[in-house]
């Protein structure tokens, strides 16, 4: 039955309810311990208000939005400043780019076309796709989410484009008010994060008590080992990542995360999604572990792992 008595480790916070479903529907035991939230400060608002501006300047050729909050909080910013119908209309004017299909519903909500999604809803999948264009001499702008990825800047420029970066908000270790009132405005069900429950999921991986780990972005990677470190804890928690828990990675900006840290990735999806995600590591479970088997492994009973 796929997961059937695993304990399967979710450290994300936006969509942390969904994946622990998804996980209790393919017969496993979500152990939900956030490692990241997001907050809006004073610098983040200044970022937003300067790209509303320069947006009704006229300033863009492209927009490229990478988050649903992230256009909320743009139109929300635009709308303070008696700029929204402005931005609209400019952006209608422009070659506008979302990540994902997210962004695309809170784009279209707001009343703005949509140009171009990418099927690799990553800065990969971006930049692959405007490398196809003709962008030198183009103005571009790019609404990040809490995290800026310098490749997709460097791919631009070095097409002769001149970029302009914002950030939509900031991550951290705390879901503050502002970034839960962001979240809960696009429709996210988020589970705030922790120290308590963070020091008692590495404490729990160490002791063999997880069998699966899931990270479901670079944050929640790199968060999880800085607060590791920050305790003493990152050297254990390591060793148990990469002996004894099998660790699954959304996509590849995840998997980069957490390779940086000497963590081995386990499984990965085709599909950067969760569904898929879940899917690609009962299909790991299923396959042919004869060889050198990891800690996690060796304690599933054969019946579980053949999925019978």
């Amino acid at each position: 039955m796929g997961l059937k008595g695993l304990t399967v480790a979710v450290t994300g916070s936006r969509r942390a309810s969904e994946l622990a479903q998804l996980i209790t529907n393919s017969g496993g035991v979500p152990y939900v311990a956030p490692t990241v939230g997001i907050e809006v400060q004073e610098d983040v608002d200044r970022q937003t208000e300067e790209l509303v501006r320069r947006i009704v300047d006229g300033e863009f050729d492209y927009a490229i939005f990478m988050t649903g909050p992230g256009v909320y909080r743009l139109m929300s910013t635009a709308q303070q400043l008696g700029l929204e119908r402005e931005v609209v209309d400019v952006l209608n004017r422009t070659s506008v780019v979302a990540r994902s299909q997210k962004p695309q519903k809170v784009l279209e909500k707001s009343g703005v076309r949509v140009t171009m999604v990418p099927s690799d809803n990553t800065s990969e999948g971006i930049a692959a796709e405007m490398a196809k264009l003709d962008v030198s001499g183009k103005g571009i702008a790019v609404l990040w989410h809490g995290d800026s990825h310098p490749m997709l800047r460097e791919v631009l420029e070095r097409r002769g484009a001149k970029v302009f970066e914002a950030m939509a908000y900031t991550y951290s270790l705390d879901l503050e008010k502002r970034g839960a009132d962001l979240l809960e405005a696009v429709g996210f069900k988020y589970i705030p994060p922790g120290e308590g429950k963070m020091l008692e999921l590495i404490n729990d991986l160490v002791r063999g008590m997880i069998h699966i780990i899931t990270f479901t972005s670079p944050p929640s990677a790199r968060n999880f080992f800085r607060f590791a470190e920050a305790h003493g804890r990152d050297i254990d928690l390591r060793r148990s990542l990469n002996e004894e828990v099998i660790v699954v990675a959304v996509g590849p900006p995840t998997r980069r995360s957490i390779e940086e840290d000497e963590v081995q990735v386990d499984v990965m999806p085709d599909v950067y999604k969760l569904g898929p995600m879940v899917k690609a590591t009962v299909d790991y479970l299923a396959q042919d572990h004869s060889h050198p088997r990891k800690g996690a492994l060796a304690r599933i009973q054969p019946e579980s792992v053949a999925g019978g």
